[in-house]
């Protein structure tokens, strides 16, 4: 599923473009670029597609969620509430703002469950941050209420679902913002990029000036002549990266159409075994990016997988994802109960996410790609109906 999969001719000329003309930098030197701005022109983009008033584009999905907490005010001691079941990206960055990881469960649709997440809000609470794993959205109607409810903002960790959708609106443009990824393991990727989403003026005007040492950007002064805000980091994005993001979002929607008809023909196929796919908050939405089905017991789970991969498809049970599950996190674990400015972080020992174990344990997943032959997608057909075959029966 890589984004690699629709590199062509485009990519190169465009490529082409920024190199013949020099022009590495997103800032400045504006009288010698003939008004050529590459990443402003990604980003545009993306808020022409998204209905989002301010698009930040950054150098991964990493520095856009960093930059994401830093701009809502996350700091020393805060806690942080989201999913045991994301990337550790999701970890690294509310620690890298000396904020707590607090972990709620998941629910049926392996998102952050916004029960359990309200459960765990205190007066220490910074942000909330619903993640939308492998394809699907989290339920965010529910937690942009509970972010009313209490006065904390959301943010929506959209780096693994870039143009999926929610009720229509795509995922990362709904919370107070909302971060993507295309970094080379995602659907689409420029190498490595990120962006934020947001209808903030203020809130973008903080994180556009924190991912570029606290700059005020402005084509009226060169660089070097500009104001500053604060102090930053180095979050640029470059202007190869930006030309790569403007050809990916304009070929997003055929990628989405290809990936979304193809999981549609595997589901059809195999509706009559009895076999469930993951619930979904909105189906219409799923970027198709990946396959999975709830197994009723982890002994099926086991059964299915190797069924299926005796029929030549590999699947794999996301309880033993070390990618993607918190349980499986030697370093978070050992920050357990520690003190981070003076709060204390819970224990991240794997009891303490049984509810998120239960569910993890009865999926298995199995990744799509965007270029997939008539052949692949039947053996893919043929091997879930040998795993349902073994595993329900």
């Amino acid at each position: 599923m890589a984004g690699t999969e629709i590199f062509g001719i485009e990519e190169i000329r465009v490529l082409t473009d920024v190199i013949e003309r020099k022009m590495i930098h997103r800032y400045g030197s504006h009288s010698v670029r003939s008004g050529i701005y590459r990443v402003e022109e990604f980003e545009e983009k993306a808020k022409k597609i998204t209905g989002s008033k301010h698009a930040l584009a950054l150098t991964n999905g990493t520095a856009a969620l960093i930059t994401a907490l830093k701009g809502i005010g996350v700091g020393p001691g805060d806690e942080v509430i989201t999913s045991p079941f994301t990337f550790i990206a999701t970890i690294e960055a509310i620690v890298a703002c000396g904020a707590v990881p607090i972990l709620g469960e998941i629910d049926e649709t392996l998102a952050l469950d916004p029960v359990s997440a309200e459960k765990l809000i205190t007066k220490k609470t910074g942000a909330l941050i619903p993640v939308h794993m492998f394809g699907a959205a989290a339920d965010v109607d529910a937690f942009v209420e509970i972010g009313k409810k209490y006065g904390i903002p959301v943010i929506e960790d959209a780096c693994e679902v870039v143009g999926g959708t929610y009720k229509g609106r795509y995922l990362g443009s709904i919370g107070d913002c909302g971060t993507w990824s295309f970094d080379p393991n995602k659907t689409l990727t420029v190498g490595e990029g990120g962006l934020i989403l947001t209808d903030d003026e203020d809130l973008w005007f903080k994180m556009d000036c924190y991912h570029d040492h606290g700059h005020v950007h402005s084509k009226k002064h060169d660089r070097g002549e500009e104001g500053k805000f604060g102090l930053g980091v180095n979050y640029r994005l470059s202007e190869l990266q930006g030309a790569l993001g403007v050809v990916a979002l304009d070929k997003m929607p055929a990628a989405l159409e290809k990936l979304r008809r193809t999981k549609k023909r595997i589901i059809d196929s195999v509706k009559d075994t009895g076999i469930k796919v993951r619930p979904m908050h909105d189906l219409e939405g799923d970027t198709a990016s990946h396959l999975i089905f709830m197994l009723p017991s982890p002994e099926a789970a086991v059964s299915f997988r190797r069924a299926a991969g005796e029929t030549g498809t590999g699947f794999s049970i996301i309880s033993e994802n070390t990618w993607h599950y918190a349980k499986h996190w030697k370093a978070l674990e050992e920050m357990g109960e520690k003190d981070f400015f003076g709060t204390k972080a819970p224990s991240y020992a794997p009891e303490t996410m049984a509810a998120t174990e239960a569910k993890l344990s009865r999926a298995v997943m199995t990744g799509l790609n965007i270029n997939m032959s008539d052949e692949d997608t039947e053996r893919i057909i043929n091997s879930v109906r040998s795993g349902a075959e073994t595993a329900l029966r």
